[in-house]
């Protein structure tokens, strides 16, 4: 059963998850909008962008097919939630909702507070993303909220290998608190095969811990989650 309701967290590569999403399914009508803070995504990737939309606008726009982004406004240029009633009417009113609920400051690997990520209830499957970009980097500079680990606060020079990775999905998944089956973990940013191969352990073990998980590039192939969440 295809979900209705898609949720994306972590870090590495989550906006260009939304707008890749939103261009494959513009044949149906789809929201994109967010639980946290982000940038709206503006056409052609979504059809309109709606801040602060009535609900009769925003149930409107939702009847016809393509992509919709719609969320509150927010300081420098952001939008943030819908709020709970409309998301509920928005939801029942479009075939798919892509939600952004997780932010990460643009860095490729994130820890989180004992609120975050921030996931609806609607949430049908969570797409974790994680960046291979960290890979080499100190701690500091590619974990967004890298002191919340002790280790890490304690040496923040520390590199980032296949452990650290490792350790910074496994802990999104846990803060998520959705069973493995509703998990679905992309270790983007494998844009050479040598990146790809590198990874491969980390998959393996992500895999051995029962969560479906992929390497790729949505810069090579944007319509890899197309086809992974909603066409296999």
């Amino acid at each position: 059963m295809q979900p209705k309701f898609v949720s994306i967290v972590g870090a590495g590569g989550k906006t260009t998850a939304l707008r890749a999403l939103a261009r494959a399914l513009a044949p149906r009508r789809v929201l994109v909008t967010t639980t946290t803070h982000m940038f709206p995504i503006q056409p052609p990737d979504c059809r309109t962008v709606l801040t602060d939309p009535a609900p009769d606008a925003l149930l409107a726009q939702l009847q016809l097919p393509g992509a919709v982004c719609a969320g509150r406004q927010a300081e420098g240029g952001k939008l943030c939630a819908l709020s709970p009633a409309l998301l509920v009417q928005a939801t029942a009113a479009t075939d798919v909702v892509l939600c952004e609920a997780d932010g990460a400051h643009r860095l490729p690997l994130k820890l989180h507070r004992a609120d975050e990520p921030v996931l609806p209830p609607q949430t049908d499957v969570c797409l974790i993303v994680a960046g291979l970009s960290a890979l080499g980097q100190p701690v500091r500079d590619a974990v967004h909220r890298y002191a919340l680990c002790p280790n890490w606060a304690a040496n923040p020079e520390q590199l980032v290998g296949i452990p650290e990775l490792l350790y910074c999905v496994r802990e999104t998944a846990a803060a998520c608190g959705l069973p493995p089956e509703r998990l679905r973990v992309l270790l983007n940013q494998a844009d050479t095969p040598a990146l790809a191969a590198l990874a491969e352990p980390a998959a393996q073990a992500l895999r051995a811990d029962g969560l479906d998980c992929r390497i790729g590039s949505l810069h090579v192939d944007p319509a890899l989650l197309y086809r992974w969440i909603f066409s296999e």
